[in-house]
């Protein structure tokens, strides 16, 4: 374990959302689906943080996630479809790397594992977005202005 104040490896951070959606029983996204409705409320605190884009892109993922584990969308990567669950869930955490109650920067490690996702899975993403008529440029991460 990093010592406290170390900065986190990109590796680091990539191995920790690997195992996380890696453990996702399928009984925990049922659960989650379940849960959306409540979650997408959930979803409006990134409207006043420093990634008010993350509220949408969390709707995107959700919206992976409902329609994929309710077959209304079957040509999803399993692994994709876990790692837009883990981010969902992730968001909903009461513990996470950075704790949420911390002022500006407690929801930055919740966009980060959004924008992360999103990243890493933008073909499969993109053609969901598209069967689904949804305008893919509107979820994915965009690049820094500079």
């Amino acid at each position: 374990m990093p010592a406290p104040n170390t900065p986190i490896q990109e590796s680091e951070f990539l191995a920790f959302i690997v195992h996380g959606a890696s453990r996702l029983t399928p009984q925990q996204v049922q659960q989650l689906v379940s849960d959306l409705p409540s979650l997408r409320v959930e979803f409006a605190r990134m409207r006043e943080s420093s990634f008010p884009e993350t509220e949408r892109q969390l709707w995107f993922l959700a919206a992976i996630v409902e329609a994929v584990w309710t077959d209304a969308y079957r040509d999803m990567p399993y692994r994709s479809a876990l790692e837009a669950a883990f981010a969902v869930c992730y968001f909903h955490r009461a513990v996470d790397l950075i704790p949420d109650s911390i002022e500006v920067h407690g929801l930055t490690d919740d966009a980060a594992v959004v924008q992360t996702v999103l990243a890493r899975n933008a073909p499969a993403f993109e053609k969901f977005a598209s069967s689904m008529q949804l305008d893919w440029a509107e979820f994915r991460m965009k690049p820094p202005a500079l």
